[in-house]
């Protein structure tokens, strides 16, 4: 990124968001709370990435037939941070979920059920369950996960406003980060994630920071080259940033209040 003539923008996704925004001439980075839902964290059954945990779900929008893969094949035992937006792409794409975040559960009565007081839809239940219990995501769970994808969204919409510029003015996305290199960006964009821009143009990146680490420890080259960057980068405090909680407003729904931002949604919206 700091190399290269084109613009690019550097994602670490996760509880925290890192995100470096430049190219070869110069680089603005920040960092903000996304909410560690988007990891499975908090979730009534969320996961890390473990075997038996939900890593893809598929609902075909006409039949509403249910479709998921676990790491390693076998029974599930929760759903780890992809399979979280896997869902919640699915779901809303299906008409199980609203914009606003509230479950349909006439939409799907087999599987809509009411669990701790509350709707939930059930992946699998106690029987298909790897630990005897069911695997599923409540009406609260998707609130949370929509209140961190929105954070997400709007930190990477600020960075790109501040320096006046476009989210489709930037060449490449590096999605990077233990959780963030298995996200499927065309699900991450559905739910309003990650910003509406050609497929093509996202690159995951594995876990770029352990890696940065191991680097800087092995080859002086790679320490200097830090410091470096880190006189040329400009840094942007998102906590006492008055246009971010401005700005998070709307994206607190699927995928935003404003659907001209998320073009490729809105069409598939139409065609449902």
């Amino acid at each position: 990124l700091h190399r290269g003539e084109e613009l690019a923008m550097f994602v670490d996704v996760g509880t925290n968001a890192e995100v470096v925004l430049g190219n070869r001439d110069w680089l603005v980075a920040c960092a903000g709370a996304a909410g560690p839902a988007l990891e499975g964290g908090i979730l009534a059954c969320g996961t890390r990435a473990r075997p038996g945990a939900v890593e893809r779900v598929d609902i075909d929008p006409d039949t509403l037939e249910l479709t998921y893969r676990t790491i390693g094949g076998g029974p599930p035992v929760g759903i780890c941070g992809s399979g979280v937006i896997d869902l919640l792409a699915a779901m809303f794409l299906a008409g199980l979920v609203e914009p606003t975040g509230k479950l349909v559960p006439e939409r799907d009565p087999r599987r809509m059920r009411r669990i701790g007081g509350e709707w939930a839809y059930v992946l699998a239940d106690e029987a298909a369950g790897g630990a005897g219990t069911p695997v599923y995501i409540s009406q609260s769970d998707v609130k949370n996960l929509i209140r961190s994808k929105g954070a997400m969204y709007t930190i990477l919409n600020v960075v790109v406003q501040s320096v006046g510029v476009g989210f489709e003015d930037i060449r490449r996305f590096y999605v990077a980060g233990a959780f963030g290199s298995y996200i499927d960006p065309a699900r991450a964009v559905a739910i309003g994630m990650l910003p509406d821009v050609p497929l093509d143009r996202f690159q995951g990146l594995g876990n770029a920071a352990g890696e940065g680490a191991v680097a800087a420890l092995r080859r002086r080259s790679a320490r200097a080259e830090v410091e470096e960057l880190r006189e040329r980068i400009t840094y942007l405090e998102m906590n006492v940033r008055g246009d971010f909680m401005s700005q998070l407003t709307g994206a607190l729904f699927l995928p935003h209040t404003d659907l001209k931002r998320f073009p490729s949604v809105a069409a598939r919206l139409q065609g449902r």
